[in-house]
């Protein structure tokens, strides 16, 4: 009997603006209809999932991770995995892997237009009241960390230890990313990439002008930025 495929919610954390850098806005404009300039739109960096094992006893191996990082880009960021009519607030315009130390993490970049529906919702992200993040989306077999079966054809359950072993099953075969999600709780336990941590190297002056410059064209925002 063939099985059926998965629909699942794997939560990351929120990361810190994007740094303007190399043909930004060129790549956002492969998703619009009209040509945007910098002034009308807020960029954000995120980790959306890694390789680490969760909350719910799940984790993505590596090479799930590569190709989540191809599907993301074009994705939409929803709120609270809100399908039911909720339209995206901002999509995802490139995306790249992170590893820092064993954790590899699938780091994308989203834009969302500066209208004054959306003024709310950049404000609360960018004070950090909104931080955390959800990947959806679909795959078709729970691998069992324990014997290598799917775990919905074995005895073994996630969060027993058996001997020296966690139970955790691994998510293979990705079908499809369907959306990103910004949400009230995340379950990897993921925080804020500083600037200085998502582009590592670039210097401070830089990235200051580049901030700057991203702000700049509405003063009413930008007045009550906290810059460090």
């Amino acid at each position: 009997m063939e099985l059926g495929t998965f629909v699942f919610s794997h939560r990351g954390a929120l990361a810190e603006r994007a740094a303007a850098q190399d043909d930004v806005m060129g790549l956002v404009n492969l998703f619009s209809l009209r040509p945007l300039e910098k002034r009308e739109v807020a960029l954000f960096t995120l980790d959306l999932c890694n390789n680490r094992v969760d909350r719910h006893f799940s984790r993505f191996p590596e090479e799930e991770l590569e190709k989540i990082n191809e599907m993301t880009p074009g994705r939409p960021l929803l709120e609270r995995h809100d399908m039911t009519g909720s339209l995206p607030r901002g999509t995802f315009f490139r995306s790249r892997l992170h590893r820092e130390g064993d954790t590899l993490s699938v780091r994308p970049e989203v834009y969302v237009l500066r209208t004054e529906e959306n003024r709310d919702f950049i404000l609360n992200i960018e004070g950090g009241i909104y931080r955390e993040t959800s990947i959806s989306f679909s795959f078709r077999k729970p691998e069992c960390s324990i014997c290598g079966k799917d775990l919905r054809r074995c005895a073994h359950v996630p969060g027993r230890e058996y001997g020296d072993a966690l139970c955790h099953f691994i998510m293979r075969e990705v079908v499809e990313v369907v959306e990103g999600s910004v949400v009230s709780a995340g379950s990897q336990g993921t925080g804020f990439v500083s600037q200085e941590r998502a582009f590592p190297g670039a210097p401070l002056e830089a990235l200051t002008l580049a901030r700057d410059d991203l702000h700049r064209p509405i003063e009413l925002w930008r007045s009550g930025w906290a810059l460090e």
